[in-house]
């Protein structure tokens, strides 16, 4: 910088040789010639004072004595210096390098910025890059000139000193985290310091030739490696506590529980997804993941067996989990990280931990009444998952160690046993879809009877449950719907009164099973698929039928009948004699405009203008010929019955009830042709028909609780008087106790999800944690309760950062809670919650906008609203006199750059509530006092960069860039630079600065520390 005062201070210099000043004189004279306060650096006076120092052969020590002094009474930086030194490239001048070598060595243990700007600080961290590049490029030309030489005393002086320093700098942990910030900001000259380190590992025989120091030697060429494996911890580093292994992960075994028998029909890639996630929080190997998998499935099957929802498990266990395997396997080959080996190796050792685990083995297959490992290992061989070899080795194991030696072979085991049954509808299912490919118009009586063929005894619920879990079942409800829609109207030639029958029936039963397969398996099952937005059923499930305790509003479908209609159907309804017809019907106006006729019937009976038995009969004749026209009616008066009055309800209710009884009438004998037509599979018909309207009967007005086995809760409502949380805790403590979810727990749970809600449902349960004292139950708790958040995880994400973490944070009733161990057990729960709830949007943005949950529908809206009611809670003033960099401070640093991408995050509910959970954080770290609330922000730094590690920015890109700054001032003992630079982010200009200036003031605290 050729000015004035660079002018100035060369004269000066020249003086001061000439005069021989002393370092103290020199000092005094050259802060008379810098502005008051202003840096020597603006003036490049370290690079003045070296350029003199170092003109002749050999250094001029009095101008390096001013560097020094220049550097200790801070006119100059380190940084500067450290610059000025790395400039220097004369290694003709062995001499002068040996003097910077020596400088270097005398102020390397104080480098810092005592005082500095983040300009300073950044500065710094591009100055010890120069720095190190430097050192590298001098060890590398001694080496050359030794090698040429053979004996040169300053050489080998040169390599010592730099080797020495270069040791230094790898074991000085301050260093290395400048070195790693320094590498994001001056990326092409850390490029270099790489080429040049690579370059000294190939000559690393002719260093160790040398008479060095081993341990030297390896450090000076470890000190790439060990600056990027810097941002690691362990919690032997933080106050977090380190967890020991449990016996059961509860977490997957609690997610297990609910994809199965709450989500069976859930998407297999999200599934993936989830279960790949909580793998990698809870730190488990591969084989362990495999065991820990395929455990969860037989501890399901040995406590299913027997009731209603074994299938579920069955088809969980034998179809969907060697798909999960497969898809994992996959995604762990295309990871490197994961470095397999042979392919299957994993897949084996995961199966042999399985093995040591005998008495669950023969339990399960006790109960199942079949050897179900022998099944599963089938079934991975079938899709190339383990070798004939492995299997043959496995089976023999088994067999040997098993303790139940009375197990049928494999050709005589029960053809019964529900492992047996999943196994032979798989391929019915594929040959299923390919019948429903078929042209509607030229197969309809085939297709009738294989339909019907279909509902017979268990044969549908096999198919479902073997279609949800191969993830069929949405292209055959996709299928089912456009068969519907061909058959609901007429749209060809002129029908004869064969084909109308034939078309009735087709519409019926395809009625009857697309609405079991929406109560079972979730409306969004049968919605999914756009092609069938515009259809007849799409639009009447989404309208009327209620699913999970949410209730239509019943006028809808009534503001859209056809008076004509519905006279036309009170006339048939009220005359029993007359032939129901079929030719020429639109059944789709039927179904919109029965429930209407209906109405009229209730209203007239409700007034005793017709007699009750009158009303069974027309409900009887209501019943006898269209299956679906029930199924409609039912549909509407569970709609209508829940706006009513208590005391109104009891008639409408009825009437449902009376829907739930088999047809009575004189049957089925002694009818005409056209009417024997009409009720050609209807025991079939009638069957799907009762099993629809008893679901809906019991989710409107459930039966009392019993201890029988099956399906133990509703989801929607409780017949208990006992209150919602002394139920939960009974839930809590027998599962925590038990370490996994049995059937009725699941169930149990789902309920109170639904009855609590999500924002009830988060704070009981954190209660019942928080509970726990030892730190393996506390552990145990978290765990469950993060495998229970996934019944909703979004929702729950929601509750627990708007809801239930604040009030533990500002209530001073609570903020004992927030000690150890409850704070970092808390502060666990709420981060892998956290990270849950991001890969589960992130998978629903993937796959068409179908989370991992298909049992319960998206509630983005839901979403919304809560968070609404969250801008209300909070406070709604700002602190005044706040300036601008305070603000970029508070502001995330995800949320700094590109508009469009900043603005479509943040309008995100759950990236605005982990922002505003961030913000409150920052202004805990800003407190006046410390309280017990105080190590909480440290504690959920430390868990987002322990479960997530290299991935922790998903959730850090939300945090304000003043939060870290404010944590080392007020805890730097609870601080390392590993912490710092794991929670800091490096990706803008703006967020390096801060990084660094946090940095040295985490350096210059520590000093403090241990000087004290």
């Amino acid at each position: 910088m050729d000015t004035s005062k660079t002018r100035k201070i060369k004269s000066l210099l020249l003086q001061a040789w000439r005069e021989r000043w002393t370092d103290i004189k020199w000092g005094i004279n050259i802060k008379n010639v810098l502005p008051r306060g202003v840096s020597g650096d603006v003036y490049d006076l370290a690079d003045c004072i070296l350029q003199q120092a170092l003109v002749g052969p050999g250094p001029n020590s009095l101008f390096l004595s001013y560097l020094t002094h220049c550097l200790s009474s801070h006119v100059v930086s380190y940084g500067a210096v450290l610059i000025s030194i790395g400039r220097y490239q004369s290694f003709y001048k062995p001499y002068c390098i040996i003097s910077l070598l020596d400088l270097l060595k005398s102020i390397q243990p104080r480098i810092s910025c005592h005082y500095g700007n983040e300009e300073e600080c950044i500065g710094l961290c591009q100055a010890v890059v120069n720095v190190t590049h430097w050192l590298y490029s001098c060890v590398l030309h001694s080496l050359s000139k030794l090698a040429e030489l053979k004996q040169s005393p300053e050489n080998m002086s040169i390599l010592e000193k730099a080797v020495e320093s270069l040791s230094f700098f790898s074991n000085s942990t301050f260093l290395k985290a400048l070195l790693f910030v320094g590498k994001h900001e001056d990326q092409s000259m850390y490029s270099q310091l790489v080429q040049k380190q690579q370059e000294l590992e190939s000559k690393v025989t002719q260093l160790q030739g040398f008479n060095l120091s081993k341990d030297n030697i390896e450090v000076t060429l470890r000190l790439v490696k060990s600056v990027q494996d810097l941002p690691n911890i362990s919690t032997k580093s933080t106050l977090s506590k380190s967890l020991r292994p449990q016996p059961i992960v509860c977490s997957l075994n609690a997610l297990i529980a609910i994809d199965a028998v709450l989500s069976p029909a859930s998407d297999i890639q999200a599934c993936v997804d989830q279960l790949l996630l909580v793998q990698k929080l809870e730190n488990l190997s591969l084989p362990e993941f495999y065991c820990e998998i395929i455990r969860a499935c037989f501890m399901g099957l040995a406590d299913a067996a027997g009731s209603s929802e074994d299938l579920k498990w069955a088809a969980f266990t034998f179809l969907k989990v060697p798909q999960f395997i497969a898809k994992v396997h996959k995604a762990c080959k295309e990871d490197p990280s994961w470095n397999l080996g042979e392919d299957s190796a994993p897949l084996e050792q995961g199966l042999e931990l399985l093995m040591q685990y005998t008495p669950l083995l023969d339990l399960t297959d006790t109960r199942s009444n079949c050897d179900c490992l022998q099944f599963l290992l089938h079934e991975l061989c079938k899709v190339k998952l383990l070798s004939d070899a492995q299997y043959d080795r496995l089976l023999a194991r088994r067999q040997r160690e098993s303790l139940r030696q009375t197990l049928p072979r494999s050709d005589q085991q029960s053809s019964q046993a529900g492992a047996s049954l999943i196994l032979r509808a798989e391929p019915t299912v594929t040959s299923i879809l390919k019948t429903l490919d078929s042209d509607y118009s030229k197969n309809q009586d085939a297709l009738l009877g294989v339909l019907s063929h279909m509902n017979t005894g268990k044969s549908f619920e096999l198919i479902l449950s073997a279609a949800a879990a191969t993830g069929k079942l949405h292209s055959f409800a996709t299928k089912l719907i456009k068969f519907n829609e061909y058959n609901k109207e007429n749209s060809g030639p002129p029908e004869d009164f064969k084909a109308a029958q034939t078309r009735a029936l087709l519409f019926d039963i395809t009625f009857l099973m697309l609405c079991l397969i929406a109560q079972q398996y979730g409306i969004e099952a049968v919605t999914s698929n756009p092609e069938t937005k515009n259809s007849f059923f799409y639009t009447w499930v989404t309208e009327c039928l209620a699913e999970s305790g949410k209730y239509k509003n019943p006028d809808t479908v009534l503001s859209r009948c056809d008076s004509s209609v519905v006279d036309n159907l009170l006339s048939q309804f009220t005359n029993p004699d007359q032939e129901f017809r079929t030719t020429l019907v639109k059944w789709h106006e039927v179904c919109i405009n029965g429930p209407m006729a209906i109405k009229e019937i209730l209203v007239a009976w409700q007034y005793d203008a017709l007699p009750t038995a009158t009303v069974k009969n027309i409900l009887d004749h209501v019943k006898s010929k269209m299956c679906c026209l029930p199924v409609c009616i039912s549909a509407w008066l569970c709609n209508y019955v829940n706006i009513l009055h208590h005391d109104e309800r009891l008639k409408p209710v009825n009437m449902i009830q009376h829907f739930t009884t088999p047809y009575s009438g004189d049957g089925l004998g002694g009818m005409s042709s056209g009417q024997e037509q009409v009720n050609q599979y209807y025991k079939e018909r009638s069957t799907l028909m009762i099993n629809i309207i008893k679901k809906m009967m019991y989710d409107l007005h459930p039966p009392s609780q019993t201890k029988s086995k099956g399906v133990h809760a509703i989801s929607q409502g409780l017949t208990v008087r006992t209150p919602l949380w002394e139920i939960m805790d009974g839930i809590f403590i027998t599962a925590h106790g038990r370490g996994w979810l049995d059937l009725k727990t699941t169930h149990s749970l789902d309920t109170l999800m639904c009855v609590g809600g999500p924002q009830w449902f988060c704070d009981t349960l954190v209660r019942q944690a928080l509970k726990f004292d030892h730190l393996d139950d506390l552990h145990r708790a978290v765990e469950l309760i993060f495998g229970l958040f996934y019944i909703d995880i979004e929702q729950c994400a929601l509750a627990l950062l708007l809801h239930v973490l604040p009030i533990y944070i500002r209530s001073e009733s609570r903020q004992h809670l927030l000690a150890e161990p409850h704070g970092s057990a808390l502060a666990r729960l709420v981060v892998l919650t956290i990270y849950a709830a991001l890969q589960a949007r992130q998978s629903a943005n993937q796959h068409g906008g179908r989370s991992g949950r298909t049992k319960r529908p998206r509630r983005d809206m839901e979403m919304e609203e809560m968070y609404e009611i969250f801008d209300r809670e909070r406070p709604s003033k700002i602190r005044r006199g706040v300036s601008d960099m305070e603000l970029l401070d508070e502001t995330p640093f995800g949320l700094q750059s590109n508009y469009e991408e900043t603005r479509a995050m943040a309008w995100d509910p759950l990236n605005r509530a982990i922002a505003d959970t961030m913000r409150m954080l920052s202004h805990i770290a800003s407190d006046n006092f410390v309280s017990q609330r105080s190590t909480f922000p440290l504690l959920i730094l430390e868990q987002l960069v322990l479960c997530a590690k290299e991935q922790a920015n998903a959730v850090l890109q939300f945090m304000p860039l003043g939060l870290v700054p404010h944590m080392v001032k007020m805890m730097p003992e609870f601080f390392t630079f590993e912490l710092v630079l794991a929670v800091s982010s490096l990706q803008t200009a703006r967020a390096r600065k801060v990084a660094a200036r946090t940095l040295c003031q985490l350096d210059v605290a520590r000093s403090k520390i241990e000087a004290s």
